[in-house]
């Protein structure tokens, strides 16, 4: 589900992509992180 997101939202694509460039880790790294996690759940949100 997350994969999808962020295949899918360009905005929380953008959002992983820095934030694995700030902390030197891969997207799949990326959303194990709890912080990423809460990211998907607000891009997520209607």
């Amino acid at each position: 589900m997350i994969e999808n997101e962020y295949r899918h939202n360009h905005s929380f694509r953008e959002y992983v992509d820095k934030y694995c460039s700030e902390h030197n880790c891969t997207v799949d790294e990326a959303f194990k992180h709890y912080v990423v996690r809460m990211a998907f759940l607000h891009y997520t949100e209607v």
